[in-house]
């Protein structure tokens, strides 16, 4: 692949279905980046359209929960992007992690998803594929909200294909499921979706095959997230179920009334220490202030020292005494993953990896019923979470629908 002149690339990494990314160096800034391009077999006219539809909603946008676009161009005749380069985890690893941190913790990232995708919107911007590997949350604890190659464009055309249901159907909105016109209050429905599988750790609509997923967002209504969860606040539990109505007139409308919702959520959770959401909110003194900064240091040296548990603990008090305070905050996003070991993934064993290369090659279409089942039990045993195993399974159930 030829790349811009502009960039020394220095890894790789990734590809999709819309290209690769590498890890560059801008010659002229200096800094590193994030470098997309459309890759050689990704260069149908629909692959092409979606790229530059990336680029057009992005390149609208400057929100400090939305991913940075630096430059973008084309080479050749194939677009590139240069992104702002994340290190942290996007939210379905995350929830595959049952992420244990304080319930006020879970409401900020949700908070901030909902801030960013309110700022699209007031730029003219609709998302339209929200879904957990949509949202990165960096080492600080920071949400970005990811991939704008299905968006809606105010005064550009969309991108549609007939027959065809694009975005990512378990966070779908009914709207969307049906192939009728979206608005911003479709991004709600997608977000609702995306916070009940948060608070949860399981997806608002379980069906084992494309139709059933379809239908139950069409015409079901989720299981009540205090059913699944009861240490939830009812409070929050509303906020979610409301952005999941069915009828687009009985969510929100507009999603920066959701942003206000758990904002009010998040301080009131912070200053009880988690023990309510319906705490009233107090102006935060110069005195509480510097309490604050008291619990700030005394969390930092713990955390320092290697005591990560009791560092929480302070951590925890600073935001009582100011709920808003950002540098608390990321201490504590930070110690909870120095504590969790969710610094780097331990690398992959190369056996391992072969034996599950070979395993999913057995379990693909066309392969012997009896050896394919063989092959999908043992890779539920060794490969749970591989999201090819995941495709497998869904793509066998499809066909016997």
């Amino acid at each position: 692949m030829v790349h811009p002149s502009r960039y020394d690339i220095l890894d790789k990494l990734g590809e999709g279905a819309m290209g690769e990314v590498f890890r560059a160096r801008d010659r002229m800034l200096g800094r590193v980046v994030a470098l997309k391009m459309l890759g050689e077999e990704s260069q149908s006219d629909d692959h092409h359209k979606r790229f530059v539809r990336e680029a057009e909603a992005i390149g609208r946008l400057d929100h400090p929960n939305i991913v940075k676009v630096y430059d973008l161009g084309e080479v050749e005749g194939k677009p590139y992007m240069a992104m702002e380069l994340l290190e942290g985890e996007d939210l379905r690893a995350l929830i595959e992690r049952h992420m244990d941190v304080p319930i006020s913790e879970r409401v900020r990232v949700l908070e901030e998803v909902a801030l960013g995708i309110a700022y699209a919107h007031s730029k003219g911007v609709i998302h339209r594929d929200l879904k957990p590997a949509n949202v990165m949350v960096n080492l600080g604890g920071q949400v970005k909200i990811l991939d704008f190659g299905l968006a809606r464009v105010a005064a550009q055309g969309t991108i549609t294909r007939k027959g065809v249901i694009l975005g990512t159907p378990d966070y779908m909105c009914p709207e969307q499921a049906q192939g009728r016109p979206v608005d911003p209050r479709s991004d709600i429905f997608c977000a609702g979706s995306v916070f009940y599988e948060a608070l949860t750790f399981q997806k608002p609509f379980l069906g084992k095959t494309l139709h059933s997923v379809l239908y139950q967002i069409i015409s079901e209504q989720p299981i009540p997230i205090l059913t699944l969860n009861p240490e939830i606040p009812a409070r929050l539990a509303a906020v979610v179920h409301r952005m999941l109505q069915k009828d687009p007139d009985r969510r929100y409308p507009q999603m920066g009334e959701v942003a206000e919702e758990l904002r009010d959520i998040r301080r009131a959770l912070r200053r009880s220490r988690g023990r309510s959401a319906a705490a009233p909110w107090v102006t935060t003194t110069e005195d509480a202030r510097n309490r604050m900064r008291e619990h700030l240091a005394k969390g930092r040296a713990l955390a320092d020292g290697a005591r990560p548990l009791s560092a929480l603990g302070e951590l925890q008090q600073a935001l009582s005494y100011d709920p808003d305070a950002v540098e608390p905050g990321e201490l504590l996003w930070r110690t909870w993953r120095r504590l969790k070991g969710a610094h780097e993934p331990d690398a992959p064993d190369p056996a391992l990896a072969g034996r599950i290369a070979d395993l999913l090659q057995r379990a693909a279409p066309g392969t012997p019923e009896g050896e394919a089942r063989k092959a999908l039990a043992e890779l539920a045993l060794l490969a749970p979470d591989d999201p090819r195993f995941a495709e497998l399974v869904r793509a066998r159930a499809e066909r016997k629908a």
